[in-house]
């Protein structure tokens, strides 16, 4: 019988003549790592569905400190289990990633039956083109109630933000279904404990120069008695911090850049105060004024040639790592 991905790569002509022998969607060398905390009641069916799209991949469950028996139903449902008791999705991530390593390409999924087990194939088959990241968007299609109030909002002003910040025009930066090549995955510095491993992930696919691929995806909503674990304004937080660290790490002279130029016309604000008054009277009569100024004016100063001097640093990392990359 022939598979979706195989019929995908048929209708592209790119594939029809001439075209590289490709591992089809049913290769062991596929790995589907899905980190679970609680999905007991969800965690079996996710796994028998990808078992049926991947027949030969590896599907590597990883308990992240469960309470119910998540381990137990991904275990009767044919998966690896493994057990992270570090509580973050970060860090069960980056166990299955390192459980994956020997794998050539690697598919994250929620353990919570969201994201439809069929569309996999269309993910894998964007890297088999080439793409080095593949990203399932939810955005364009979603079940009534699959996301919490005030979600779809907050997921577009994180986009906007990422897109002022970085330029990255990401259609959905929090998506739990995205596939990688293990070349992203040995380069990529992941260091994120959380909910910000997703943005982290699109950053340092932009950061590193990766090819990414967006994938339109549907977004089901989540089964009876299955409970989100993102706190809306706990997570959120702990992703913005993320984000603007991100962002004085990998765009150190626009950041402090950017805060240089405002220092400076803070400075000469409130100098321009002090110089009026004596222009006209002859006498510094706000002294404390005139001492804000100049106090502001050199950290204008400091701004900027910190910024100059962490641009060189991460110029010459990204060289490094591009380096490296190569070998």
């Amino acid at each position: 019988m022939t598979s979706s991905l195989d019929r995908a790569l048929a209708a592209d002509p790119r594939h029809r003549l001439n075209a590289p022998l490709l591992p089809t969607a049913g290769d062991s060398r596929v790995a589907v790592v899905i980190p679970c905390r609680n999905e007991g009641k969800s965690i079996g069916k996710v796994v028998a569905d990808f078992r049926r799209a991947l027949p030969a991949a590896r599907i590597i469950v990883v308990d992240n400190a469960s309470t119910d028996d998540t381990a137990e139903r991904a275990a009767e449902a044919g998966a690896r289990v493994l057990t992270e008791s570090r509580r973050g999705k970060g860090f069960a991530l980056l166990r299955g990633f390192a459980a994956a390593r020997d794998v050539d390409f690697v598919v994250m999924v929620d353990g919570d039956d969201t994201y439809p087990a069929d569309e996999v194939t269309t993910l894998v088959a964007a890297l088999h083109e080439g793409a080095d990241v593949a990203i399932g968007v939810r955005l364009h299609s979603y079940d009534d109630g699959a996301y919490r109030p005030g979600h779809t909002v907050g997921n577009r002003l994180f986009i906007g933000l990422v897109r002022v910040l970085f330029g990255a025009r990401t259609q959905d930066l929090f998506s739990g279904y995205r596939a990688f090549t293990q070349r992203f995955l040995a380069t990529a510095p992941l260091i994120a404990q959380g909910f910000e491993i997703e943005a982290e992930l699109s950053l340092q696919a932009l950061a590193g120069g990766f090819e990414v691929k967006q994938v339109p995806v549907h977004y089901r909503a989540r089964g009876e008695g299955s409970v989100s674990k993102l706190n809306t304004w706990r997570d959120g937080y702990r992703i913005l911090l993320a984000l603007l660290a991100f962002f004085r790490d990998y765009r150190p002279l626009t950041c402090f850049g950017g805060l240089a130029v405002v220092l400076g016309l803070l400075s000469l604000l409130s100098g321009s105060l002090v110089v009026a008054e004596y222009l006209r009277t002859g006498l510094v009569m706000r002294m404390p004024t005139a001492i804000l100024s100049v106090g502001l004016g050199l950290l204008s100063a400091i701004s900027m040639i910190g910024g100059l001097l962490l641009s060189s640093v991460s110029r010459r990392s990204q060289e490094l790592a591009a380096l490296l990359a190569r070998r």
